[in-house]
């Protein structure tokens, strides 16, 4: 440390700089003792001092209702270290990175005593990072953190970032944050053109004691959050970014690829947004939250000007057949369940089709609405199937010809996507694999009801309609022959839209 540094401080912050050096130098080597005892590439444990006493505080036992989530994973990732610290030291990309694990994210620099921290070393970068994460569930809680992040080069070459929450520092404010995050992080390295990668992810989270909650076993089975579901939708995202066109039927030019992943992306994080267990409180209100969630939204231009306003239902239930089943259904006619005129009627035509790999899949429809016997205009439908080794999603949106239009020639994506769609989560330890599903529904739709009351009975019929059908037929459902399950969901699908039907008799429906 510079001495002008040491003059600056008093006796007291100088000896809390210390303590906090020793701290995060305890927490680099916690991090590097877990990689070398997974045996990982790492071949031994740094010489930092002497720690044990701070180690001794990362391994004590949580508080009551707390527990310890433990995880180590090992991947390559086709991605330069440069560009991977750059997401990781960034956490407001993370939610547009990440979107179905993080939920909202910021960082801002060390103040206090945190900004004299390593002065010298300019190799060593700190931020203070604000996260929440979440599952696409109304009722799964989001897991909130904050926490010091360090990135650290050891040797050339290598580089490893080191976070630790806030409260372990005695000298910080009592911190807000239920959970913690024990020292976590990752450790990467050059390996070509592409980085070796082992994450991993220890935190002290609570217990969910709710027996009634269909998704307490999911959750306290450490499936959710852990090294290897980050590392699977990191590689998952990272492959969708560089889709390519199987199916491409209208005229696009050489920005095409990158305007569908722009317009996929904001329709994927309204989406998360909605399902989450806390949505934005600047977009939506939520007006009813018994068992199917309604929220309204709060976009002046649809109320203000368009004389109506959006709604969206939605809940998570558990299907008795496997993940990848659901997935592979709601792949095929998911928009016959979120698109009522197309019901009975000609499927619209595909004009674009953007895949990665196994892993993700972006479609565009569109349909032709007669205006009159002179004229006629495009309807279209954008959609997307991704899946990573935990979750999978199928989403789709309206969106206008002029919208498209606008994207094509001028990069313009528009902000008035309302998407409806699927989570599908496992109920059991074996991910995709497990024999039942977790599923979140989330329909959209424009109602011309002047109560939120007439909103709240309209949207509710849809999805209970929908679940009802699901849980009757669900516990006689063969998971073995795809054709039962396809015969099974279409008798729901006309169901759900009979209802839906009388339904719209009552209150004035847009299509959306």
């Amino acid at each position: 440390m510079s001495l002008n540094i040491k003059s600056t401080l008093v006796n007291s912050e100088f000896l809390q700089l210390q303590e906090a050096n020793n701290f995060i130098k305890a927490a680099y080597k916690e991090l590097m003792t877990m990689a070398y005892e997974a045996k990982t590439w790492v071949v031994g444990t740094p010489a930092v001092g002497s720690v044990e006493d701070f180690l001794s505080i990362f391994r004590s036992s949580p508080q009551s209702g707390m527990r310890v989530e433990c995880s180590i994973e090992s991947a390559f990732l086709p991605i330069s270290p440069g560009n991977l610290i750059t997401i990781l030291m960034e956490p407001s990309q993370w939610p547009s990175v990440l979107p179905n694990i993080v939920l909202e994210g910021s960082s801002h620099a060390p103040t206090g005593v945190f900004q004299w921290l390593d002065d010298d070393n300019s190799k060593t970068f700190y931020a203070m990072v604000d996260v929440e994460y979440h599952l696409p569930s109304p009722f799964v809680p989001t897991r909130q953190f904050r926490f010091l992040r360090c990135l650290k080069m050891i040797p050339p070459g290598v580089w490893v970032i080191v976070d630790l929450s806030e409260d372990y520092f005695p000298h910080t404010p009592d911190s807000p944050m239920k959970n913690r995050r024990r020292p976590s992080g990752m450790i990467i390295r050059t390996h070509d053109d592409s980085c070796e990668v082992i994450w991993i992810e220890s935190v002290e989270v609570e217990t969910c004691l709710d027996q009634n909650n269909i998704f307490s076993t999911m959750v306290n089975s450490n499936l959710a959050f852990c090294a290897k579901r980050w590392v699977s939708t990191f590689l998952q995202r990272l492959k969708r970014s560089v889709s390519s066109f199987t199916n491409l039927k209208i005229q696009v030019d050489h920005q095409a690829q990158a305007i569908m992943l722009k317009l996929t992306d904001r329709m994927e994080m309204i989406f998360f947004n909605c399902v989450s267990e806390a949505p934005s409180g600047y977009r939506w209100d939520i007006i009813s939250d018994q068992g199917v969630r309604i929220l309204r939204d709060k976009a002046v231009y649809n109320s203000h000007v368009l004389g109506y306003n959006t709604y969206v239902g939605l809940t998570s239930f558990r299907v008795p057949a496997k993940p990848l089943r659901v997935f592979n259904f709601l792949v095929k006619r998911n928009l016959e369940l979120l698109w009522p005129s197309l019901l009975n009627a000609k499927e619209p035509e595909e004009v674009i089709k953007l895949v990665a790999e196994d892993t993700n899949c972006i479609t565009l429809h569109r349909k032709v609405v007669p205006q009159n016997e002179s004229t006629e205009c495009y309807e279209y439908m954008l959609q997307e199937a991704s899946k990573e080794e935990f979750c999978s999603f199928v989403i789709s949106s309206p969106i206008t010809q002029s919208d498209i239009k606008a994207a094509f020639s001028s990069a313009m994506i528009t902000k008035y996507l309302k998407p409806s769609g699927f989570a599908i989560m496992p109920d059991g330890s074996k991910g995709l694999e497990s024999d039942a599903s977790l599923v979140t529904i989330a329909v959209q739709q424009d109602l011309d009801a002047a109560e939120n009351g007439g909103a709240i009975e309209a949207m509710n019929n849809v999805i209970i309609a929908m679940i009802k059908e699901i849980n009757e037929e669900g516990s006689s459902l063969n998971p073995q022959p795809n054709k039962v399950l396809v015969d099974f969901l279409d008798a729901v699908i006309f169901t759900c839209h009979e209802r839906w039907k009388n339904t719209k008799s009552k209150l004035g429906l847009h299509q959306s």
